[in-house]
């Protein structure tokens, strides 16, 4: 992987205008001087055991910060857990080694006091086994608790943990913390922009969660609840994984705007998981769990994500946690989301999970590819689930289907709001019906080293495309991974790589589904490198096509006419020399609503033309404050509604005999459309619809919809008093019978309730015209043009009609004739009237028509 080198540190000293540079052999003596910036302070190699805590304060600047650094690198030891406050602009902490000793709450934070640090480093350092103190230990077993320690805790702007090895904790408590109660009392809506890349976190071990205080025990969390809204933009990239099981959550999400890039997860027992804040980016890890029980993927609360490009092979979760970590984990929350900076309504409860973009992700041998998760709420996610793949080898022992959950019903109750495009599964079954997935069993799966290719048919597009990004190794630890003296286990080396360089980084935003009208959305472009941009489709325009670091560009959609929606994309490639990443942002374009399209009949509370003309019953109970009419269908409030209860279970049957509504729609209509909306219970109800144009006898009717009227029309939007199922047909009809039969299951084939409530019908479509109507307009022609005396009218098909008036330009009438005849021609008398443009008008009882005439003198 090509990064791009800032060279954050010089492992000599140069000499610089103004730098001063300060030899010392003892850590405390670092508070001995103020500083400026360019001066360097080096601690002699050798082992300190002191565990006082140190002050490094100072202000820098970006082209001479200042540094704290040992000798050589990994030349310094402290064995007794010396703690350290970072405070002040551009200072960096670089080359040591912690090995042993006793850990703290905050063991080295970026603040001293309320100096905040900003733009601010620790490098190239090893913080290996603090243990908890032998008194705390004592206590602990008392208490039935575990001690909690924060080893590395980010406070101000814009600071970095960069090529440092972390190993072997024992203690609840974050590992890394970037904390922001400072940052949402000032100004929660100022980016924080923290940097967490190249680290090395080894052994984090798994913390009995019956402890108390054993909670927070990620290894890295950034934010908290209370904080979420802050608009953080941290970046996570480039970082190893190695058994950092601390808790269930090895990364904690918990503010907004988070980027977690080109990381590489290896038997973790734990998942990245979006626990709270929105706008988050996960694209291009690896979550690699070579089968160890408890190892999982990513889990989904909260809204703007987007989770590309993520290559996820055997994970396996099937005890305790098997709800919490699986491939990808959705949760069904119901508290605030995507919360506003400003915002200071925050919950510690589950968000709506709300437009996700889950594209290109693969998913390989892992228990519960896809898992819907009712624990904590059924609200629907939403949002795009596009061209994943998912592999099983035959024979494997995760073997599970591609769609599972919690419930037996987990899948219904909060799966089906997302929209599946083009996603592709072999070695398994789906487990649910989808038609977003297709099974395709030419796939073919290629070892390369430890990850596999994919080809053959169906394959094309599919899957995470993960560029020149290949999974990190423990070979990799000290050149480039991690700190540049300590191997994967601690020990020792001398030829590491000490260059401290940042990873190449080219993420694209998240876009809301845009409606079918036309229009314009922003997508943010985070970058440190330089990338064009090209749309795809040719209803997608962009505003900027090439750019270098970051950008807002403007994303257009003509309108969409279709009633399907549509899919489209906009690619942003890194230009050549780098690592040639490609980014992929896809855009969705809602089709437009079938309502968009006809004529609503009842278009105004009450009806309109359309009536309720009879009933079978309605529950009016006044006693009960229940009034429940068949009239509340047509008052355009969703919260009343018709009630009736339908009768027994007939003999041999599903299904009782119904209760109806009859709908009188004032005249006969070319119908197009009917939709129906019904309470918010759980089970869908079914119904029957039937049409007449000619009277309400029960044989004057005819079975519109199902085909059969042994079936049932089972109604889809089940959970909610909002949204219409909708109906698109062709018939006439005068009078819409609506039968009713209860609540059934969702096969509709079992009755789980006797009762109906429906909130609303609408009609749609228009008027069926007489042969009067329809022909009228074309069957008059009026003579001679221009006429002088005398204007003939020419009734071409003997329409009747009653009334005939001539009107001046300025609209004076000046001419009236009543007729009230079908004569094939009559004639007006223009003798009074003087030369020039008139207006003639014709009416009967069901229309009029107007032509312009010119009479001349």
């Amino acid at each position: 992987m090509k990064k791009i080198t800032f060279y954050l540190m010089l492992v000599f000293s140069i000499s610089v205008i103004g730098q001063t540079t300060y030899n010392i052999t003892d850590p405390e003596q670092l508070e001995d001087n103020t500083y400026v910036a360019g001066d360097e302070i080096i601690l002699a190699n050798g082992v300190y055991n002191t565990d006082e805590r140190i002050d490094f304060i100072g202000n820098g600047t970006p082209s001479d910060p200042i540094i704290f650094r040992a000798e050589t690198p990994g030349g310094v030891k402290f064995t007794g857990g010396l703690q350290m406050n970072i405070g002040g602009d551009y200072v960096i902490v670089d080359g040591f080694h912690w090995q042993g000793g006793y850990g703290a709450s905050n063991f080295i934070q970026f603040r001293n006091g309320t100096d905040y640090a900003n733009y601010s480093t620790i490098q190239n350092c090893v913080i290996d086994g603090l243990a908890i103190h032998p008194d705390d230990v004592a206590d602990d077993i008392a208490n039935n608790s575990i001690t909690k320690h924060r080893w590395i805790v980010l406070y101000g702007t814009y600071n970095t943990v960069i090529n440092c090895s972390f190993m072997n904790k024992a203690s609840a408590g974050a590992l890394v913390l970037a904390e922001y109660y400072y940052n949402s009392q000032n100004d929660p809506c100022a980016i924080v922009g923290h940097n967490i890349s190249n680290n090395y976190f080894f052994n984090y071990e798994k913390i009995d969660n019956t402890l108390s205080n054993s909670g927070d025990s990620e290894t890295i969390r950034i934010g908290s609840s209370d904080t979420q809204n802050v608009s953080s933009d941290v970046v996570v990239s480039n970082n190893y994984f190695v058994e950092a099981d601390g808790e269930n959550e090895i990364i904690t999400n918990k503010s907004k705007g988070n980027e977690f890039i080109n990381n590489t997860f290896r038997r973790c027992r734990g998942s990245l998981v979006l626990r709270h804040g929105s706008d988050a980016t996960v694209d291009g890890n690896y979550f690699l769990g070579e089968d160890v029980e408890g190892t999982g993927g990513i889990r989904i609360s909260d809204s703007n994500h987007i989770i590309t490009n993520n290559y996820i092979q055997d994970c396996i979760t099937v005890n305790s946690q098997a709800k919490w970590n699986n491939g990808i984990t959705f949760l069904g929350g119901s508290a605030s989301h995507a919360v506003t900076c400003m915002s200071t309504n925050t919950s510690n409860g589950y968000q709506f999970t709300e437009n996700l973009n889950l594209s290109n992700n693969t998913i390989i041998n892992t228990n519960a590819p896809l898992f819907y998760n009712a624990d904590k709420g059924t609200t629907d996610p939403t949002g795009t689930v596009s061209n994943n793949l998912i592999y099983f080898a035959a024979g494997d022992p995760n073997l599970s289907d591609v769609i599972s959950g919690d419930t037996p019903t987990s899948y219904a109750d909060l799966g089906t709001s997302l929209t599946y495009i083009d996603n592709v599964y072999t070695g398994t079954t789906l487990g649910e019906t989808n038609a977003g997935f297709s099974e395709e069993n030419g796939i073919t799966a290629t070892a390369d080293g430890e990850i596999f290719t994919f080809s053959g048919s169906g394959s094309s597009g599919k899957g995470a495309n993960m560029g020149t990004y290949e999974p990190i190794t423990d070979d990799m630890v000290g050149y480039g991974i991690g700190a540049c003296f300590v191997d994967n286990l601690g020990a020792s080396i001398i030829d590491g790589d000490c260059t401290i360089e940042v990873p190449e980084s080219l993420t694209v935003g998240n876009l809301p589904n845009f409606t079918s009208d036309a229009g314009s959305n922003d997508v943010s472009v985070n970058a440190n490198v330089s990338w064009t941009a090209v749309s795809n489709d040719a209803w997608i325009s962009i505003d900027i096509s090439a750019g270098t670091g970051d950008a807002v560009v403007s994303v257009s959609v003509t309108e969409n006419t279709d009633t399907n929606s549509r899919a489209g994309t906009v690619t942003f490639s890194q230009d050549p020399g780098g690592d040639d990443i490609v980014r992929t942002l896809n855009v969705i374009q809602d089709g437009a609503d079938l309502t968009d399209l006809y004529d609503l009949i009842n278009d105004v509370p009450g009806g309109g033309p359309v009536s309720v003309h009879s009933f079978s019953q309605q529950q009016v109970e006044p006693e009960n404050n229940r009034f429940n009419y068949a009239t509340n269908t047509l008052d355009k409030v969703s919260d009343s509604h018709w009630t009736a209860q339908d009768g027994a279970i007939l003999p041999d049957d599903y299904k009782g005999d119904g209760e109806y509504v009859i709908f009188d729609l004032g005249n006969e209509y070319d119908l197009d459309l009917i939709q129906i909306a019904t309470d918010d219970k759980d089970d869908p109800y079914g119904l029957q619809i039937w049409v007449s144009t000619t009277g309400t006898d029960p044989l004057d009717f005819t079975l519109l919809l199902p085909a059969s009227s042994d079936d049932l029309l089972i109604t889809t939007t089940t959970g909610t008093d909002e949204g219409f199922d909708q109906y698109e047909i062709t018939t006439n009809a005068r009078y819409v019978k609506l039968m009713g039969f209860g609540r059934f299951n969702s096969a509709g084939t079992s009755r789980v309730s006797a009762w109906n409530n429906i909130t609303e019908i609408e009609f749609f479509g228009n008027q069926v015209l007489s042969v009067n109507e329809l022909d009228l307009e074309n069957s008059i022609s009026f003579y001679p043009m221009p006429a002088k005396d005398k204007l003939y009218i020419k009734n071409l098909n003997n329409q009747t009609i009653d009334v005939i008036k001539v009107f001046s330009l300025d609209g004076r009438k000046v001419i009236e004739k009543i007729v009230n005849s079908s004569s094939n021609e009559f004639i007006i008398d223009t003798s009074a009237l003087f030369g020039g443009a008139y207006i003639v008008n014709l009416s009967n009882s069901n229309q009029a028509i107007s032509k312009m005439i010119v009479i001349s003198n």
